[in-house]
């Protein structure tokens, strides 16, 4: 069955063979020669059939998830740029809803050292850094931050290191980073969501300043046009947008779990 032997090429017995095979050649890849000495499972045409119908379901499967979490990820980011367009009617400025925070660690009284990643938001520093510790032995200079405010760093914010604290109740951030929270009038959701709409991103560009290294400071971030609604309006658009996004997370974990089913029917049935 052509998916029974085209399926054991996706298992890591194969891609180990393939490492095997390039070491001892001493270039990437292998020829036609090698290729074909590969060594494949057999048994009845029966029971490779069974066996393959199996596994091609399983990547139909694993192909329609992948698509449910296309589409669920241009939804939300359809519904983003439908919201955060500016309206010239209603248009401020992100500095009138927020205000800068510098409150520092003093007596290294909080020792949860945070940083802000592009994918994952305010994470441990050790965890981004794969538990080695850059943070100053004193860090009394640190920024204090609590649930809800925000921190960037400004020359990486153009990577999307901007975050919110959701997780955490405090924590601290190096002093290099921007820190501010949202006024008593502003939902700090709806604020969050805005900071993924391409509006925010192309008025970025417009603000970095620097010749080496690009950065955006607070006066360049207060400067950026921003379209406020009624309070009341921007958390039901904060709900909404936070409900589709678990719902995201729910898929892609779904999905991942998918994966690893496949790859422990291969490695089981592929040794």
């Amino acid at each position: 069955d052509p998916y029974f032997v085209f399926s054991q090429l996706h298992t890591h017995r194969y891609w180990r063979w393939v490492s095997i095979m390039s070491a001892r050649s001493g270039q990437p890849g292998i020829n036609s020669q090698e290729y074909s000495s590969f060594p494949i499972y057999t048994t009845s045409i029966e029971e490779e059939s069974k066996i393959a119908k199996l596994l091609s379901l399983l990547d139909e499967r694993i192909a329609t998830q992948n698509k449910i979490i296309e589409d669920l990820k241009k939804l939300k980011s359809a519904i983003i740029e439908i919201e955060y367009t500016p309206n010239t009617k209603t248009t401020s400025h992100i500095g009138n809803v927020i205000e800068q925070i510098s409150k520092r660690n003093k007596n290294n009284a909080i020792q949860n050292v945070l940083s802000v990643s592009n994918r994952q938001g305010f994470i441990k520093q050790s965890d981004q850094f794969e538990n080695r510790n850059v943070a100053s032995e004193d860090t009394s200079n640190y920024k204090i931050v609590e649930k809800n405010d925000f921190a960037f760093n400004p020359a990486r914010i153009n990577v999307g290191s901007i975050a919110r604290l959701t997780t955490l109740e405090k924590g601290i951030v190096s002093p290099m980073y921007i820190c501010f929270r949202t006024q008593e009038n502003v939902a700090p959701e709806y604020i969050d969501f805005f900071f993924e709409s391409k509006h925010f991103y192309c008025e970025i560009q417009k603000r970095l300043e620097g010749s080496v290294r690009q950065c955006l400071s607070f006066e360049g971030l207060c400067n950026i046009p921003f379209s406020l609604p009624s309070l009341e309006m921007q958390q039901r658009i904060g709900k909404r947008l936070f409900t589709l996004g678990q719902k995201i997370k729910t898929e892609t974990d779904l999905l991942e779990l998918l994966n690893k089913q496949k790859q422990y029917l291969l490695r089981q049935m592929f040794i």
